[in-house]
């Protein structure tokens, strides 16, 4: 996770010089629309810097219930709803701040300069570090479940050590459930949440 951070925090300074490149030219920004990509190629910036690392974690995660860890991850869609959360939880808040960025900024470049300056300060010193630990405990979930066949029998394991949560335990409680349908939170694997520690598991039998 440490690499990986430093990877996404390198494509973030540099997404931010291009910003700034922009914003030092004659023509006042008043759209974000000028400063960065669309959402969907802007993410695939972040994951493509880490993608190794959440291959490494989603194969970590199929050879915990196989044993074999040469499992094609990647093929089997175990990092697509990875790649979604990072757009949801690093890219989309970053597009909101740099829009109000712009917005505040009312065409003043210089005014939008300092306010980017500052989010992405924010986003490199606190935002990427809180983030990851859910997008690679995700990728390891996703790669237990492509690793086991549909159908599986398996249930939600809770972390004694981790935060209590309802959901967690509402899942648990199901007990032994189809590997790939849902259980009673909507996930079909593990995390159900921020911060969530729990892990899907076949059923004992």
């Amino acid at each position: 996770i440490v690499a990986a951070a430093r990877r996404m925090k390198r494509v973030l300074a540099d997404e931010q010089n291009e910003l700034l490149d922009t914003l030092r030219q004659s023509e006042p920004v008043v759209s974000i629309d000028a400063l960065v990509a669309v959402v969907g190629q802007q993410a695939a910036r972040y994951v493509d810097a880490i993608t190794t690392e959440l291959e490494g974690a989603a194969q970590a995660g199929a050879a915990s219930v196989t044993g074999d860890v040469t499992t094609d991850v990647t093929r089997a869609g175990a990092l697509g709803p990875v790649r979604d959360l990072i757009a949801l939880n690093l890219v989309t808040p970053l597009r909101e701040r740099l829009e109000r960025c712009v917005a505040d900024g009312d065409g003043d470049n210089d005014v939008i300069t300092r306010r980017v300056r500052s989010v992405y300060r924010e986003w490199k010193t606190q935002h990427v570090d809180n983030q990851l630990d859910d997008v690679f405990r995700l990728a390891y979930g996703r790669g237990v479940l492509v690793a086991l066949p549909v159908g599986t029998p398996v249930r939600w394991l809770v972390d004694p050590n981790g935060p209590a949560c309802p959901d967690a335990e509402d899942n648990s409680l199901a007990g032994v459930v189809p590997a790939g349908d849902p259980f009673p939170t909507g996930h079909v694997c593990a995390p159900a949440h921020a911060e969530c520690r729990c892990l899907l598991g076949p059923a004992e039998k």
